[in-house]
């Protein structure tokens, strides 16, 4: 039988380093997914992720078990990501543009072409609502968090959350042009 989250969180405390890595594993993805939602980069992720790790092992004791520890992990992983994030912005300068010269594409590598770049279009305009909204998008849509737990991470109850999400959502739509929006524009 599996140990829980909370009985290997005991045994870490105790001092077993093997219940810290099947912890880990148990996690990682979660934590990935969540890291390369924010940064794009698979190497940039993996570091991201390491760190949250790190962290958690170093709090570890400060886990109170007021939610579970997949809602603290979550919170830690999305402000950790977050903080990258921005480190990156302040240190980037603005992107060259190498397209001038691009070689022609040829029609189906267009067509993908078009889907990354409406998937990335999309990850902006999530990464562009306000930090609640975006984390109730990314958690529910990208980790298929239930409300119960994305109220848990937004530390907000769960009618709450349903409102964050629904916000979140009605302002995407309006951005991308989803289902509705187009009509709403010519009538106006």
């Amino acid at each position: 039988m599996l140990a829980s989250d909370r009985e290997l969180i005991d045994e870490i405390l105790g001092g077993s380093r093997s219940a810290y890595e099947r912890l880990i594993r148990r996690h990682e993805r979660l934590v990935y997914s969540i890291a390369y939602s924010y940064v794009r980069e698979r190497e940039a992720a993996r570091d991201v992720s390491q760190n949250v790790f790190l962290k958690v092992y170093r709090k570890l004791d400060s886990f109170r078990g007021g939610s579970t520890f997949r809602t603290w992990l979550t919170r830690i992983a999305m402000n950790e990501s977050v903080d990258w994030s921005r480190m990156q912005r302040r240190h980037t300068g603005h992107e060259e543009l190498t397209t001038l010269n691009a070689p022609a594409i040829p029609a189906p590598q267009e067509t993908s072409m078009l889907r990354k770049e409406r998937r990335d279009t999309l990850l902006d305009e999530i990464h562009r609502l306000n930090p609640r909204q975006s984390r109730a998008v990314q958690l529910r849509y990208f980790e298929e968090m239930p409300i119960r737990e994305i109220a848990g991470v937004l530390e907000c109850s769960e009618g709450q959350a349903r409102n964050i999400l629904f916000r979140g959502l009605t302002v995407l739509r309006r951005r991308m042009g989803g289902p509705g929006e187009r009509k709403q524009e010519m009538r106006r």
